[in-house]
């Protein structure tokens, strides 16, 4: 977005409308001045979760002046078509073949199909038998760790893998993003693999009392949005800040388990 004004204003405040589309970025260039114009420029980055006819504004423009009276502008609405959600250089997926033309009669092909029907009933008829006769004792599954617990252990486990030193930035928040969705899908008992980062937020703020615990996540979510699909690439005091943000999330869920138990001794030995 490049806003060119002969005003006299401090700079330009961009507001872009909410949408079904999620602001992953946003980095302004410096100001130049030439023949009394001054050009602000800022990029704005924005990610579509789904393919589609979209439209993106008007965007709110307000030329913040050096006095007390802001001026406001408005752009026209953009439309963006979604074709794809795949990167150009994404060849895992291509086009299917033709399909291959069969010639004569197809019809005699039924008794091969009903040979190997045949076949594969009397496999699994086999295998019922077999499993009925050796009827082994199926081991007792072990009983499953604490939420936090098992995320405290994942987390240490993928620190282990020094991806982030090896420069795998997007393997080790897709997988951290992962972690912690898994973690939110126990402890607040909603389905947060199938949101987006806005979405699984809105969510935790009916399901959680505690704002830091809330802002700590989205925090964690805002950054590994940045990394997987603008490719940013976070700094040490990034990194550091994230890992203690999860070291926070993972503490307080650990008091809070063990205040709950507290209570349930207490109340056993009334």
């Amino acid at each position: 977005m490049v806003v060119r004004t002969d005003a006299d204003c401090a700079g330009v405040k961009i507001n872009v409308p909410a949408g079904a589309y999620e602001i992953i970025g946003r980095s302004a260039r410096p100001v130049l001045e030439a023949a009394g114009v001054r050009t602000f420029e800022e990029t704005i980055t924005i990610a579509f979760f789904k393919t589609g006819e979209f439209t993106v504004g008007p965007l709110a423009i307000e030329l913040l002046s050096h006095r007390d009276n802001p001026g406001h502008e408005q752009t026209e609405p953009l439309a963006i078509r979604i074709r794809s959600l795949l990167a150009e250089n994404y060849r895992d997926i291509k086009p299917l073949k033709d399909l291959l033309a069969l010639r004569g009669d197809p019809r005699h092909l039924l008794k091969y199909a009903a040979a190997v029907m045949l076949l594969l009933l009397l496999w699994i008829t086999g295998w019922l038998l077999l499993k009925k006769l050796k009827k082994k004792r199926l081991p007792v599954p072990a009983p499953l760790l604490p939420q936090e617990i098992e995320l405290e252990m994942r987390v240490r486990e993928l620190r282990q893998k020094n991806l982030p030193q090896r420069g795998e930035f997007r393997h080790f928040f897709i997988s951290l993003s992962d972690m912690v969705k898994h973690f939110i899908e126990r402890a607040y008992e909603f389905n947060a693999g199938d949101l987006t980062t806005a979405e699984t937020v809105e969510r935790l703020k009916n399901s959680e009392k505690d704002g830091e615990i809330i802002t700590h996540m989205e925090t964690v979510f805002r950054q590994a949005d940045l990394v997987k699909f603008a490719r940013q690439v976070p700094e040490k005091e990034a990194m550091a800040a994230i890992f203690q943000k999860i070291a926070v999330l993972i503490e307080k869920h650990k008091r809070r388990r063990e205040l709950a138990q507290a209570e349930n001794h207490a109340e056993t030995g009334r």
